[in-house]
């Protein structure tokens, strides 16, 4: 369900409509404000707006550093899953054959 909340980042008040619930806004509200304060302060020269594009850029960059190694992590469990599905046929005959032999 959405809701409509009235969030402050950096001194600019604006409403803003999610489906998060309000714990979920108010940390992201407040990670958002705590990173561009922390840019606002390192760069005494930049504007609100430029501050609010250089956050916008850190956590895109983050995003996207992420979703590379999500997808090396991906890879390696595919690789993973295959090698265990090749020891499980291994096994699956070894057993087999461990069985046959008890036989005689």
């Amino acid at each position: 369900m959405k809701n409509r909340y009235t969030i402050t980042i950096s001194g600019i008040e604006m409403n803003v409509i999610s489906e998060e619930s309000p714990e979920a806004v108010e940390s992201l509200v407040g990670l958002v404000d705590r990173r561009m304060r922390d840019i606002a302060g390192a760069s005494r020269t930049c504007s609100k707006i430029e501050v609010a594009l250089l956050c916008s850029l850190d956590y895109c960059s983050e995003k996207i550093k992420a979703q590379r190694k999500i997808k090396a992590l991906e890879s390696r469990l595919n690789l993973l899953e295959a090698s265990m599905e090749e020891l499980e046929m291994e096994n699956a005959e070894l057993r087999e054959k461990l069985g046959q032999n008890n036989n005689f």
